[in-house]
């Protein structure tokens, strides 16, 4: 009987969802790196954004089965969570001025919309990389991974443990996405440790907006257009991975970690 079955423990639903992500994601970037696809900014084709949205639909299938629709309705509720502490929508904010301000520098204005992987939508491309990279990425390692590991890991040691799955996960990309390939040896550190700046950052900022979602979600995709782009590439992605160091090192000097995230129980 359904009312008999066990709980899951916290390890299960976490392997369960890293496994899943990570299958669904090379299961479309693996392929592309054999044919020698790349994807390039402003091709809509190839493109690497579909299997951006592994972690998202590994999140949904390992909520439901570890706690049913009412785990995946609390789920899916807080992508439209808006209803948070100031402080979160003031790191949003920022976040949507650096790449509004890609775009006002840029020789050519439309450069800050050119994204890796996404056809040129205008300003319907920011709509289209949210949805596959912003809510993609964000339901599932901070929406479900980080939300459930802060139910019994301090933020230190959940962003750490994120950051190496998060990290290793990218790696296909290295092969199929020309920004990825154009790093280098020093640009790939500089990722690398980039990246573990940013797990902090965004483990806390989901804490501060209560798992919110939508609110992880749209600061990625802003801090992307901001850093990631050609429009943003260089001084200004400098200066935006800098904040991002400053204010995770207030977040952890100052034991700043926010609410506590805690996993949708159903």
């Amino acid at each position: 009987m359904s009312g008999d079955r066990r709980p899951w423990s916290l390890e299960r639903q976490l392997v369960t969802f890293g496994v899943l992500a990570y299958a669904l994601s090379w299961a479309w970037w693996i392929p592309m790196a054999v044919r020698g696809d790349v994807a390039r900014a402003g091709q809509g084709w190839p493109t690497h954004l579909i299997g951006l949205a592994g972690p998202a639909i590994a999140a949904i299938i390992t909520a439901g089965s570890c706690g049913g629709r009412r785990d995946v309705a609390t789920l899916l509720r807080r992508c439209l969570m808006w209803r948070v502490p100031m402080i979160a929508w003031v790191a949003v904010a920022a976040a949507v001025l650096l790449a509004l301000l890609a775009m006002l520098v840029a020789d050519d204005p439309t450069e800050s919309l050119s994204y890796s992987g996404a056809p040129e939508l205008g300003i319907s491309t920011v709509l289209f990389v949210l949805l596959l990279n912003g809510f993609g990425e964000e339901l599932g390692w901070r929406g479900f991974m980080v939300t459930r590991l802060r139910t019994e890991r301090s933020l230190r040691d959940t962003s750490v443990i994120v950051w190496l799955v998060w990290g290793c996960w990218h790696l296909p990309l290295f092969w199929i996405v020309a920004n990825f390939r154009d790093f280098g040896v020093a640009g790939t550190v500089g990722w690398v440790v980039g990246l573990f700046f940013g797990s902090v950052f965004l483990a806390w900022l989901v804490g501060a907006a209560r798992g919110s979602v939508l609110v992880v979600a749209l600061w990625h995709t802003a801090y992307n257009f901001a850093t990631a782009t050609e429009a943003g590439a260089g001084g200004l992605a400098a200066v935006a991975t800098m904040a991002v160091v400053l204010a995770t090192v207030w977040i952890m000097r100052s034991g700043a970690d926010g609410p506590e995230a805690t996993a949708p129980r159903g």
